[in-house]
């Protein structure tokens, strides 16, 4: 991997080291080259033809590249040229650039995975067809053995681009290719093939060797949440905070008036912990959605009254067999009217359709919001139909709403090419064991018994069915199993466990068909009763299910065969309620943010986010987070967690889901770039990949977004252009960098990714903010990332060199200047003019401590994090810092007697981000 950061930001005419620069000189970014004359296609061809050193190959190996994706960012006009490394007619698998192009043909930036000596190193015979490659794909990865798998259409070319059936092992269709796929020992001809796991919640992309049939490769194009993460943060809890919330941030200024509405947490209310439901009324945007939500003809009219359209389907997906359950999408009727009932005291499955039209809602936001950013047809977005405006459709997403392959969780699957295929979001249930059991079943005169709960059922309530009599129904598989008469009234069926007989969806059939109110399974085994599961049918199981443990099942099945006894089934009084996923916006948002970064990434034909490296998990909570920023509610030195709803946490400010929340504080937050080391967090443990690794990268984006908003202010309505307020900067600068960064990205490519998509959309007005944003957390100018492993980085904490000065009278870097700790000492730098006293930016000036022979930000005791963190600087006694008429500054600066024997860094950073940076030497 390698990648050439957009050329030096400094002036062509250097600068006095004392002052600040011309406010011009940041901003004057020399790109990779001059205009060029020429399409950008053949402007990325030359450029990358005639510098093959810079990128790690030889000419030989760039004599047949091919241009896989090429379109053109219409708010900076940018165009992202993706170009594949190929050989004899065939793609070297994951061996890409990604060259960008400005509107006069000047090369901005680089990002690259190409492959050298490729001539030398290719190998291999095509000994199997597509069809063997399945199979031998199939045995690799412990799927069931393909069913009859057929050749349903095939390609002349190199390539034998070929389409195999599911085979059962596959929910789509395989598509298969011949191509080079890297390996320790050179290039393989390998087939690389694309299954939709039907068995459970993977994409998978495979590459077989076409000789061997061995697996030379597997990328799960499925992005998880991290399930151990999750459980050991289930029962974090944080204390209740204020619940304003600014109401303007997701306003479209131009909304479709198609009479539509929808009774959701509207943001940036981020679930039911920041406020109540509020009714929306015609928020699709004319933009993105100009023929609203429910159109997909492209014609005025809604083609689909249910939660169904252009952008999304939502419905729910309760079995797992990722189709639509029977009647699971809500049907807002010829109004358009999507208001649902909704009671949290109660279970998720009590309002899944309140659940289900709030995942369409926010599914539609995010298309609607990125949209505004860049994130349209072109560049691959996700729709049905593209309404002639590029790109191609027939890929909206699928949100599954309380899915059925797991629960704490949610994930996310992104087909690589653009239109072949659609992505889909699979959002689970949470249902809160740590609180112990869902439900109870309470007969009367013996006790209250634990329960499970039940997929495929309504749940029970709060009030549940008290004095209800208990039937036993033996096995409860036929209406024979039960006693020959039953209760005429309402009455409660209580039956054997165990599937090998019936399902547990058809014991509650049976039940239902008899008139039984409520189902009990009692489990044929020891150990914790099931949760129940089963398909969903037509018509639906109307009444509640619920499992106990064998020996409470038994105590229950002996107080029935003593004489008639009543009873209830209900929910647990001491448990807060099931809760979904659905209703968090936060995770919504993360999750169809993994589909943005897959797909702005080397363009709209791969899926190349790979490496320890890998930023995914950073990016979704990045949008997650500051999308539904408010600053009324939010701060740059506070906690914001990450999906604390699901984890039962009272606030925003929960710890959340990751190893620390969000803070600007680094007392709070304390990531620094080698922190992804092995080893290299707290208490020597490490992050684990990808998540814990992609929160170091979020924490990094979240400074830099206030950073950005503390110069250019904060805009609430999120659909408003970059340029006005920082939170809408940053994120069109981390859209834009996505697109920039190429395949294959590490923290410091992401970094310059950033830094060369400011500068071909403001000319690098934001360039020191930015690398004072990075260093700060140890990606400064010096950072090395090596490759994308975790072992090989190195942080630094320095900044631009244009982006930094000297103080006057003090020794300029990298000299040490000595004075006695505890001493007041004057820190003088000059403007160019006198600019008053609001000039610095929040958190500055401050101190570090750092070795004083390496002057590295380093621990005394060796540990990675957290690292020696800022200290703000203080003033003397009532003393503060002042200016002359003629622009010379003076900040005093009252140090600390304990430093004595060490030294530290003294950083004084203005609004615009251009730093004032010396080392000290304190003594006794």
């Amino acid at each position: 991997m390698s990648t050439v950061l957009v050329a030096s930001v400094t002036t062509a005419t250097g600068n006095p080291a004392w002052a600040e620069p011309d406010p011009a000189g940041p901003g004057t970014s020399a790109f990779l080259t001059g205009p060029n004359e020429g399409s950008p296609n053949e402007i990325a061809m030359r450029y990358l033809r005639a510098h093959p050193e810079r990128y790690g190959v030889r000419s030989a190996d760039l004599t047949d590249l091919s241009v896989a994706s090429s379109y053109t960012s219409r708010h900076s006009g940018v165009t992202h040229v993706n170009l594949v490394q190929r050989y004899k007619e065939l793609e070297v698998f994951g061996a890409t650039a990604t060259v960008n192009v400005a509107r006069d043909g000047s090369v901005v930036f680089v990002g690259d995975t190409l492959v050298p000596g490729v001539a030398g190193r290719a190998a291999g015979a095509a000994s199997l067809d597509a069809v063997e490659a399945v199979e031998a794909a199939a045995e690799a990865l412990d799927l069931p053995e393909p069913a009859s798998p057929r050749v349903m259409s095939r390609a002349s070319g190199a390539a034998q681009r070929t389409v195999v059936s599911g085979g059962g092992i596959s929910d789509q269709p395989i598509p298969a290719r011949l191509g080079w796929q890297p390996t320790g020992e050179g290039l393989r001809l390998a087939w690389q093939l694309v299954i939709d796991d039907a068995t459970d919640a993977h994409l998978w992309n495979a590459t077989v060797d076409a000789e061997t049939g061995k697996l030379l490769g597997a990328d799960d194009w499925t992005t998880h949440e991290d399930v151990k993460e999750v459980a050991d943060n289930l029962d974090r809890l944080a204390p209740n905070r204020s619940r304003t919330l600014n109401t303007a941030a997701f306003g479209s200024r131009n909304p479709v008036q198609d009479g539509s509405s929808y009774h959701v947490f509207a943001g940036p209310t981020e679930s039911p912990n920041d406020g109540p439901r509020t009714v929306v009324t015609n928020p699709a945007d004319g933009t993105a959605s100009p023929y609203g939500w429910h159109d997909t003809d492209g014609a005025a009219g809604a083609e689909h009254t249910i939660t169904q359209g252009n952008n999304v389907h939502a419905y729910q997906d309760q079995d797992n067999n990722n189709a639509p359950d029977a009647g699971s999408s809500p049907d807002g009727g010829a109004n358009l009217s999507f208001d649902f009932p909704l009671d949290l005291d109660e279970h998720a499955q009590s309002y899944r359709d309140a659940a289900t039209a709030n995942l369409f809602y926010w599914n539609n936001i995010i298309h609607d919001v990125t949209y505004q950013y860049g994130f349209d047809e072109a560049s691959g977005n996700f729709q049905a139909n593209n309404y002639g405006r590029g790109g191609a459709g027939g890929d909206y997403v699928r949100a599954e709403a309380a899915d059925g392959g797991g629960t704490n969780n949610a994930n996310f699957s992104t087909p690589a090419v653009d239109g072949v295929g659609a992505p889909r979001m699979q959002m689970y249930l949470w249902p809160g064991n740590q609180f112990g059991s869902q439900n109870q079943v309470v007969v009367d005169g013996v006790g209250a018994f634990d329960a499970s709960w039940s997929r495929f059922s309504p749940a029970p309530s709060t009030a549940g069915l008290p004095g209800r009599r208990l039937v036993y129904g033996g096995t409860g598989c036929t209406t024979g199993t039960y006693p020959a008469t039953v209760p005429t009234g309402e009455w409660i069926s209580v039956v054997d466990g165990g599937t090998a007989a019936c399902s547990y969806l058809q014991r509650a059939q049976v039940a239902q068909s008899l008139g039984a109110k409520a189902l009990v399974v009692a489990h044929n085994a020891s150990g914790s009763a099931p949760v129940l599961t089963g398909a969903m049918t037509t018509p639906p199981v109307t009444i509640p299910a619920v499992a106990v443990t064998q020996a409470d099942g038994n105590s229950i099945k002996a107080a029935i065969a003593a004489g008639d006894v009543t009873g209830s089934v209900r929910k647990h009084p001491d448990h807060p309620g099931i809760r979904d996923g659905d209703l968090d916006a936060g995770v919504i948002i993360h999750e169809y943010t993994h589909g943005i970064s897959n797909r702005l990434t080397g363009g709209p034909t791969v899926n190349c986010l790979t490496g320890q490296e890998q930023m995914g998990e950073g990016w979704s909570d990045f949008l997650a987070v500051t999308m539904l920023l408010d600053p009324r509610f939010d701060s740059a030195d506070g906690q914001r967690g990450m999906g604390p709803y699901v984890l039962y946490q009272d606030d925003r400010h929960g710890a959340g889901i990751r190893p620390r929340p969000y803070s600007r504080n680094m007392d709070i937050q304390p990531f620094t770039y080698d922190s992804i080391r092995t080893g290299g967090w707290l208490n020597g443990t490490s992050l684990a990949t990808p998540h814990g690794v992609g929160h170091g990268w979020a924490s990094v984006l979240w400074d830099m977004t206030w950073n950005l908003i503390d110069r250019h202010g904060f805009n609430p309505n999120v659909y408003d252009p970059w340029n006005t307020g920082g939170n809408n900067l940053a994120i069109q600068l981390v859209i834009d960098g996505l697109k920039m960064q190429g395949c294959g990205p590490g923290f410091v490519t992401g970094r310059d990714a950033i830094i060369a998509a400011d500068a071909a959309l403001t000319g690098g007005e934001n360039a020191c903010t930015l690398w004072a944003s990075f260093a700060r957390r140890g990606l400064g100018y010096s950072a090395v990332q090596g490759t994308t492993g975790r072992d090989d980085n190195s942080e630094a904490f320095d900044t631009h060199p244009s982006c930094r000065g000297d103080f006057l009278d003090r020794a300029a870097q990298p000299a040490l200047n000595t004075v006695a700790a505890g001493d007041a000492v004057p820190m003088k730098f000059k403007l160019a003019t006198n600019r008053g006293l609001d000039i610095l930016a929040a958190g500055s000036p401050y101190s570090r401590l750092v070795d004083c022979d390496t002057l590295r930000t380093v621990n005394p005791d060796g540990s990675i994090t957290p690292r020696p963190t800022p200290v703000a600087a203080v003033n003397p006694g009532g003393s503060r810092m002042s200016v002359n008429a003629n622009g010379q500054y003076n900040y005093p600066w009252k140090t600390d007697p304990a430093w004595a024997g060490t030294c530290r860094e003294f950083v004084l950073t203005l609004d615009t981000g251009f730093q004032y940076r010396t080392y000290f030497r304190f003594t006794d």
